[in-house]
């Protein structure tokens, strides 16, 4: 197994791509708006995805499916509400619902991951963030996007706090280049990773930002660096899932590093599953390379994560929906039941 989450090209796999996860075998892949235009065949594309992969467990097989901007469905009929605009109606009963609706959709395609929620404060910055947080305040993150949390993996949806320790003051998008924050540990845990600390216990994953706080590791972006995520994270507060790195190939890291340099970083700074979404075929043999040059010991304590990750996975096996057409009416009832939040300006994320 090689433990990275590696972006899919097409709609269907090249014979190249087959015969490189077949051999390499990710750990997982990651789904956009390029894979899904018919809800049949994105089920057959995960199909395959799952019978490339060797072992008794099943690839992670994951999705940015948040609702609002970033919602990757939207072309076979599942548009959901953006958390800003749930957080807005204040019901928990309508986030469980768009939670029950959004996990129904990704079951059924065959994915068992979703990068959400957004644990990141809102802020009026252009940071990639508005309208995708569940608000400014840190109970409310907490509230809302924990009802939503529990929700979705309560249908069998693996789930993924994002983005630790917290982007929501930073003052540029990453998918362009690295912002920089300022701030201690001690900072951090007062606000911006309160709503990361609060949910731990319940959040199988937790996705690493691409940011630069210089007070807590000057020379290395926080996905790539030990002094957060090794000691911070993991020693300080004591997390033992998965970590996931947010995707490589943004700007923030590619415009310093190779994904091979990039990947090799994280796995030493104690991130289990670095995500190279685009390109990723180019990519990988470099990026297995240098996973083989670890050392053993950082390879154990990844590889036995993600098998507990996985374990889980293979225990919720994907379903049929065998009414599908009254499902895409329920949701499209529900979504227009939710007024929608301007959110603006615009960022790469939401035309993946």
């Amino acid at each position: 197994m090689l433990p990275v989450i590696a972006g899919v090209e097409g709609l269907v796999l090249t014979e190249r791509e087959r015969g490189l996860f077949s051999r390499l075998q990710p750990a997982g892949y990651i789904l956009f708006t390029r894979n899904i235009a018919d809800y049949e065949l994105t089920r057959e594309l995960t199909d395959e995805l799952r019978r490339l992969t060797t072992g008794p467990d099943a690839p992670i097989i994951a999705i940015d499916q948040e609702g609002g901007r970033v919602v990757r469905t939207a072309e076979i009929g599942v548009p959901l509400p953006s958390a800003a605009a749930l957080a807005q109606r204040g019901s928990s009963h309508l986030i469980r619902q768009a939670a029950y609706y959004n996990a129904n959709c990704l079951h059924t395609l065959g994915v068992n991951t979703n990068f959400a929620p957004v644990l990141d404060l809102a802020s009026p910055h252009a940071n990639a963030l508005p309208s995708r947080c569940w608000g400014s305040g840190t109970q409310e993150v907490i509230t809302h996007a924990g009802v939503w949390n529990r929700a979705t993996f309560g249908r069998g949806i693996m789930t993924c706090g994002k983005h630790f320790p917290g982007m929501g003051a930073a003052e540029c998008d990453p998918h362009h280049d690295l912002p920089v924050l300022h701030g201690t540990r001690d900072a951090f845990l007062r606000e911006a990773a309160m709503p990361f600390t609060a949910l731990m216990p319940e959040l199988p994953s937790l996705m690493i930002a691409h940011l630069l706080i210089p007070e807590i590791d000057a020379e290395l972006p926080t996905s790539l660096s030990p002094a957060l995520v090794q000691s911070f994270l993991r020693d300080q507060l004591g997390y033992e899932g998965v970590v996931f790195t947010d995707d490589l190939c943004m700007g923030a890291i590619a415009k310093r590093y190779t994904p091979a340099e990039s990947a090799s970083l994280a796995w030493l700074a104690g991130c289990d599953l670095p995500l190279v979404c685009h390109g990723a075929a180019e990519q990988l043999e470099a990026v297995a390379a240098a996973y083989a040059a670890l050392p053993a010991s950082v390879k154990e304590q990844v590889e036995l994560r993600v098998e507990r990750f996985r374990l889980h996975i293979s225990s919720h096996p994907p379903m049929r929906f065998i009414e599908w057409n009254d499902y895409l009416k329920d949701v499209a009832d529900f979504t227009s039941s939710v007024a929608e939040v301007t959110a603006s300006p615009g960022s790469p994320v939401q035309n993946y």
